[in-house]
This record gives C-alpha cells, sequence and structure tokens, in this order.
C-alpha cells in the first residue's frame, strides 16, 4: 500500500532501506533513529514543533503503567469493527505511539492485515514511534499539510491532537472513518485543581465536521488515583500544563503525597461522505 506522497511534488514516495524517493527525483534520507522527515521548512515556522523529549519520555513511562488502557482498548474496539481488510491506518498525531501499538495489534489480530503509517510534528515524538514493532513508516510532518496521497487512507487515528477536518477528508477514501478521541469538560480536573486557583473546564467537543457523519460516540469518564509523586510527576509532565505554569504552581505538583483527578474523554468515529 503506497500512502505517502513527496512533501515537494506530490508524487507517490517509495522507501527503501536508508531512504524514501519520488519519480520527481526528490530524495529523503532515514535519520539514523528510524524515521524520515518530511516537514518542509515552509510548513512551520516555529522552532519547536511538537512534544519536546521531556514529554516524550514522561508520557511513554506513564501510559506504560496502564493507567489510560480502558481509552486505548475502546479505540482498538472501534478500529477493528470499522477498518476493513486489508486495511490502509495513518495516525495523524501518533505521540509516542501507545495508542498506535494497541490498535495496530487489534487489527492484525481481528485479521485486518493492517499496513501503518504514523505521523507527528514532533521529531522526538517519531523517534519513539520508530523503535515500536508496527512502524514501518514513522515520518514526520504536520497533519495540516499531510505528505499523503488523495483517498489512500482506510482509517485515520486524531488522538489528543489538532483536528485537521480538510486534510483528513482529501486523504480518506470515500466512506472511510476517522477515529477521534477528546478530552470532556472535567478531564484532568482533579489535577487543574491542585495547580490553579480557580480550575477551569475544557470546551466542549465540536462533534460535527464538515464532510462527515457521525457514526460513533462513546464517552469514558473513571477517577484515577496516583499514590507516588512520581506517578504524578509523570502525568503532570505529559500534558500541557506543566509548560504553561509557572515555577511556584509546578512546585505545587511537586508537592503532592497523592492525586486523585477525574478522566474524561469522548471516543469519536466519523464516517467521510
Amino acid at each position: 500500500m503506497k500512502i505517502f506522497c513527496c512533501p515537494v511534488c506530490g508524487q507517490p514516495l517509495t522507501f527503501a532501506e536508508k531512504e524514501a524517493f519520488c519519480p520527481g527525483g526528490h530524495r529523503f534520507d532515514r535519520a539514523r533513529q528510524g524515521y524520515f522527515n518530511l516537514l518542509q521548512s515552509q510548513a512551520s515556522a516555529a522552532r519547536r514543533h511538537g512534544d519536546d523529549r521531556l514529554m516524550v519520555e514522561a508520557r511513554t513511562r506513564f501510559l506504560e503503567q496502564g493507567f489510560y488502557e480502558p481509552l486505548r482498548s475502546c479505540l482498538a474496539e472501534l478500529a477493528v469493527e470499522y477498518a476493513p481488510s486489508p486495511c490502509a491506518v495513518l495516525d495523524a498525531g501518533c505521540g509516542e505511539g501507545y495508542y498506535t501499538q494497541g490498535i495496530a495489534q487489534a487489527l492484525a489480530e481481528a485479521g485486518k492485515a493492517p499496513h501503518i503509517a504514523a505521523i507527528d510534528i514532533s521529531r522526538d515524538s517519531a523517534k519513539a514511534v520508530a523503535r515500536r514493532s508496527f512502524a514501518k513508516q514513522a515520518v514526520v510532518a504536520s497533519a495540516f499539510r499531510l505528505p499523503v496521497l488523495p483517498e489512500s487512507c482506510d482509517l485515520i487515528l486524531d488522538i489528543f491532537a489538532p483536528c485537521a477536518a480538510g486534510e483528513f477528508a482529501r486523504v480518506l477514501r470515500p466512506g472511510g472513518v476517522l477515529l477521534r478521541a477528546v478530552p470532556l469538560p472535567r478531564h484532568l480536573f482533579g489535577l487543574k485543581a491542585a495547580i490553579y486557583e480557580k480550575p477551569y473546564e475544557n470546551s466542549p467537543i465540536e462533534q460535527a465536521l464538515p464532510g462527515f457523519e457521525s457514526i460513533a460516540r462513546r464517552d469514558l469518564c473513571w477517577t484515577l488515583t496516583l499514590d507516588t509523586p512520581q506517578k504524578i510527576d509523570e502525568l503532570f509532565k505529559m500534558t500541557p500544563y506543566y509548560y504553561k505554569t509557572s515555577p511556584a504552581d509546578q512546585a505545587k505538583v511537586a508537592a503532592l503525597p497523592s492525586l486523585s483527578t477525574e478522566l474524561a474523554f469522548a471516543v469519536l468515529a466519523d464516517r467521510k461522505l
């Protein structure tokens, strides 16, 4: 299955062991850590793209302890329900690959013969994903400028990542499915209450997307209790809140001996019209 296209000319990309190349003669070297960088310099003016190494490592340690396993299981169940066989799957904002790994395994066990392509704008995320067993193609790119062929994907994963609905509609085949995970208003409210004097709820989700019809929604809510400062620190550092708070507020969290907080997610499946 060919999913990726050249970010320069748009022609299909062929991946070899050490490089990717297109018929137009453009070539992209494979980094020694295993990923391909297809992010064009003009695609983003930011010097820091996506999650940094601290955030990626904290998220990896935290998630591998199974605290978000109900969410991964829900995503995998819906992926198996809606993916054809064989299936081309694009994770657009894959992070360190925890959810992608679980979904890839579930699809393979269900006989769906998945071809998994993983994209993230963060090089540190791409490095982590490239070490995963499913990751034949780990790519640095922007979800808002996907180096992906039109109508080449059967299933797109958008898990706590920006929703580039227009790009997703472009690269999904007719009838293809977008599977999203988004935080509900009370998600991590206990953590925010430990940081801020006036904690705030998350904004309500926008369920309707142009060019899609909603076919499923599952809400997952439970209370997470962390009993060591190390686990609290890993949760805190894997969220954007760590990077948006002052040293004084960071110290509040570091001093906590335990923490209870709500986890609240919506898992949404939308079919391309």
